[in-house]
């Protein structure tokens, strides 16, 4: 069966909920102050951005999230072999999210305002991420491949 329709309805689908919900959650976080703080280091022009929201991200990460849920709740528990494979991805989602969520709540509240985290901090979290997911794909999902996009050959992971 084709999931390609299935999948496009989906992404249309989280993209009107992003739509209508963006809205309220940007009018909340304006109201608790949750926006850029501007350092005074930077040029001028810079100064239109201040007390823009941040934290959009949840803005986009919730309805996939919700949908991915809701849509594949028997296979996530365990009614087929296609829940694990959705978790993946699903979980380094939510993980990159976290990871922004939090360099963005640095960059309001924490010790270094304006500025969130270090960028090499941030780096190093992000690449064990990636080789935490790359594990998972290997042991935890088995992958035997991997398949990059108009490159015609399996690359064998071991």
């Amino acid at each position: 069966m084709n999931q390609m329709p299935l999948s496009l309805n989906l992404a249309v689908l989280a993209f009107m909920m992003t739509v209508i919900w963006g809205g309220p959650l940007l009018r909340i976080l304006r109201h608790f102050k949750v926006g850029k703080v501007i350092r005074v280091e930077e040029p001028g022009h810079h100064a239109i951005k201040m007390g823009t929201p941040t934290m959009g991200g949840v803005m986009f990460i919730a309805p996939v999230v919700l949908l991915t849920l809701l849509l594949n709740a028997s296979s996530l528990f365990g009614v087929t072999g296609i829940g694990r494979s959705i978790l993946l991805p699903l979980v380094v989602m939510v993980a990159f999210g976290i990871l922004g969520a939090v360099d963005d709540w640095q960059g309001i509240r924490g010790p270094r305002r304006g500025e969130g985290m270090r960028s090499r901090t941030k780096f190093i979290i992000q690449v064990a991420l990636a080789f935490g997911a790359a594990y998972a794909l290997k042991y935890l999902l088995q992958a035997p491949d991997l398949y990059l996009p108009a490159y015609p050959i399996e690359i064998r992971l071991g």
